[in-house]
């Protein structure tokens, strides 16, 4: 590398290399600066040839991906669909419940009265749906909640309703 940078530079070339960029280099201003301008202009060439390789080689790999991946580009975009209206009607049921919730604790306290019984998932159901989902090419799933609804939620042998200790996150029977 000394060779293509110095060449037909002066001999402290060699020699001072390693302190142009540092400036600390005894060769005349001139000579020093052309260095460290040829240094800066490598420096930025093979910058931008490792982002192109790691940009090409990640849409190889993307397409690659694409090609052997059993899922259609439909059914793909069908999937994305499906959970981002999953992912909406959920947020809507969550305020929905999450409003009916808060308005029986809040006229149970304020009337003092017994609290109204509001159906919640119990708490394996909870932790059910909370799992990863990965696709099963085997099974027409397209999320944890439609997997959970078409099998049917599991057997839970003691029903309660879920109540949740916010301070540790621990379940109270």
């Amino acid at each position: 590398m000394k060779t293509s940078v110095c060449h037909s530079k002066s001999d402290k070339c060699f020699e001072e290399l390693h302190k142009v960029a540092c400036g600390k280099s005894t060769m005349s201003f001139p000579e020093s600066e052309e260095l460290k301008l040829t240094l800066q202009a490598q420096s930025q060439i093979l910058s931008w040839c490792v982002i192109v390789t790691t940009a090409l080689l990640s849409l190889l790999t993307t397409c690659c991906a694409s090609c052997q991946s059993k899922v259609s580009h439909l059914q793909l975009k069908f999937w994305r669909t499906y959970v981002e209206k999953e992912k909406e009607q959920l947020e809507q049921i969550f305020q929905l419940y999450a409003t009916k919730l808060s308005e029986r604790n809040l006229k149970s306290f304020f009337e003092n009265t017994e609290p109204e019984a509001v159906p919640l998932p119990a708490f394996q159901a909870w932790e059910d749906a909370s799992q990863l989902y990965s696709f099963n090419s085997g099974e027409q799933h397209y999320s944890t909640i439609h997997r959970l609804v078409e099998k049917g939620q599991k057997e839970i042998g003691e029903e309660r309703e879920t109540v949740l200790d916010f301070v540790d996150r621990r379940e109270i029977p």
